[in-house]
Order: structure tokens, then C-alpha cells, then sequence
């Protein structure tokens, strides 16, 4: 593999883990704010006690959303990490192959 190759994967691989991130971040911003925004304007016009278990499942509902989404901002991290991981070794191997010689 050339050097150009692995520079290219390694971007490939690091625009994955950007995209990985801003998805996580989304989903953060729909937890905290649509979310919420929709649980309080709900809960502002259903008066009954359906109303609060419907609200406690949703803000379970939230929660989880939450959850995962720190589990796609921890991935992201790791595919950034595995990225540069590879990256030098591909690069090594690459140049450490190039030096060699077969007399």
C-alpha cells in the first residue's frame, strides 16, 4: 500500500469518526431539548394520571436516548483512536518494507 493510500484511509476513518461524533451530538440535542420541550408542552395540556405515567416512561425514553448517544460519542473516540493506531503502523510497515534489501 503507498503512503497516498494510508493518508487516505486514515482521512476516510477520521471523517467516519467526526460523523460518528455529530450523529451523538444530535441525538444529545433531541434528549435535551426537542425532548424535553415536547415532555413539558404534553404535560402542560394532559391533566390526568395517564399523563404522569406517560411522562415517566418518556423521560425513561429520553434517558436512553441520552445513553446512547455517550455510547456513540465513547465509539467515535475509539475509531479516531484505532485510526491513528493504524495509520502509523501502515506507515512503518510501508517504509520499513521500501528500506529493506534482498541481496
Amino acid at each position: 500500500m503507498s503512503l497516498e493510500e494510508i493518508e487516505v484511509n486514515f482521512e476516510q476513518m477520521k471523517a467516519l469518526g467526526d460523523s460518528v461524533s455529530l450523529t451523538a451530538k444530535g441525538l444529545c440535542g433531541i434528549a435535551n431539548d426537542s425532548g424535553i420541550r415536547t415532555l413539558t408542552d404534553l404535560r402542560a395540556a394532559w391533566v390526568s394520571g395517564n399523563a404522569d405515567a406517560f411522562a415517566r416512561k418518556e423521560v425513561r425514553i429520553l434517558e436512553q436516548i441520552r445513553e446512547s448517544a455517550g455510547k456513540l460519542d465513547a465509539l467515535s473516540c475509539e475509531i479516531r483512536k484505532k485510526a491513528e493506531q493504524i495509520y502509523r503502523l501502515e506507515v512503518w510497515n510501508t517504509l520499513t518494507a521500501r528500506a529493506r534489501s534482498y541481496r
